[in-house]
């Protein structure tokens, strides 16, 4: 409420000096007046600058001016440009992490389809020396990858109850192939594409390879229609089953001298079962070795050419065997050693 100043009539004072002394009380009301509106508008504009801290803390009056990290500007357009360049800022640096998220996304979509893969139904995975890609291919019949290695790079490691076949045009792949860490599949072939219509006992399959291990795959593992290539194995075994559950050589030919190395031509290392079997043989250092607790058959199917070193050789395995010692076509037939049988 503006306060009113009385005013003095006293008739001992002149009139000019009344009518002065009046007017003066009236710029002095009109004064406080403005003053009084003033505060009032101040009043409204500081309530709308309180904020509420919490708890019983005091209220705090905030400047327009000043940012939310303290620092005061010389405007209130400055402290707005100001807070729009720190949000600005903050929404790059969040954008940069939600693209590292999802590269991380990515890779790690990446490494689980690697893993778990999404196949439902049986996989084929087909490789040709001139028409496959490794960098382009898919496995696909019409889009092949190039070497056996990058197909069996390709197979996830868990599946569920599939078969899972590698399918190999005739040619020399100069490899030495290892197929590896697989669960969950009923069976794993590595074929060419004419095993069911050559016969390796015979001829060439044209499908060579260096070596093939086969290892720590539960499940059935099946190689058939390869010819031992002419160059010799890094691996100590053309053909390795390295802790499978059962593992099976069927219409491959063995033929290429190995009598001078030390090289196994097939051999069984901590695997439960399998068979070698409808296959020729010539010329091999050590036919068929078993180690390690491992149990295998040496079939009758098998042709035996030109003589080789050692024929069956059993250590701390059971080679069943459908040869008499004595048929077997090696300059030693069978070894057995650390408690290993043939029968």
């Amino acid at each position: 409420m503006p306060v009113i100043l009385d005013r003095w009539g006293n008739v001992l004072f002149d009139t000019n000096k009344e009518k002065a002394f009046n007017d003066n009380m009236t710029k002095i009301e009109s004064g406080f007046l403005k003053q009084t509106v003033d505060v009032a508008d101040t009043n409204r504009r500081i309530d709308n600058l309180v904020l509420n801290s919490g708890g019983d803390s005091p209220n705090e009056v905030v400047d327009a001016r000043t940012s939310l990290n303290g620092q005061i500007y010389d405007t209130l357009e400055a402290r707005l440009n100001g807070d729009s360049g720190a949000v600005a800022s903050s929404l790059a640096n969040t954008n940069a992490r939600l693209e590292n998220v999802e590269e991380t996304n990515a890779d790690l979509e990446k490494k689980l389809n690697e893993l778990y893969g999404d196949a439902t139904q049986n996989l084929v995975i087909y490789v040709s020396k001139t028409r496959g890609n490794d960098d382009v291919g898919t496995g696909a019949f019409d889009n092949p990858y190039q070497t056996i290695q990058k197909a069996s790079d390709s197979i996830p490691k868990i599946v569920s109850g599939i078969d899972i076949e590698i399918i190999c045009e005739p040619a020399n792949y100069d490899e030495d192939v290892i197929i590896e860490g697989i669960f969950g599949a009923g069976q794993v072939f590595l074929r060419s594409s004419n095993y069911a219509v050559i016969d390796a006992k015979l001829q060439d399959t044209g499908f060579y390879v260096r070596s093939v291990t086969f290892s720590s795959i539960a499940a059935q593992c099946v190689l058939e229609g390869m010819t031992q290539s002419t160059s010799i194995p890094e691996k100590d075994s053309i053909v390795n089953f390295l802790r499978v559950d059962y593992a099976s050589v069927g219409n491959c030919r063995f033929d290429k001298n190995l009598k001078s190395t030390d090289k196994i031509t097939v051999k069984y290392d901590q695997t439960r079962g399998g068979t070698f079997g409808n296959c020729y043989i010539s010329n091999q250092n050590i036919i068929l070795k078993a180690i390690y607790n491992s149990t295998c058959n040496f079939s009758s199917l098998n042709v035996m050419g030109s003589i080789s070193n050692t024929g069956l050789y059993s250590q701390r395995s059971i080679i069943y065997s459908d040869y008499e010692d004595a048929d077997i076509v090696a300059t030693t037939k069978v070894v057995r050693s650390a408690g290993g049988q043939i029968y």
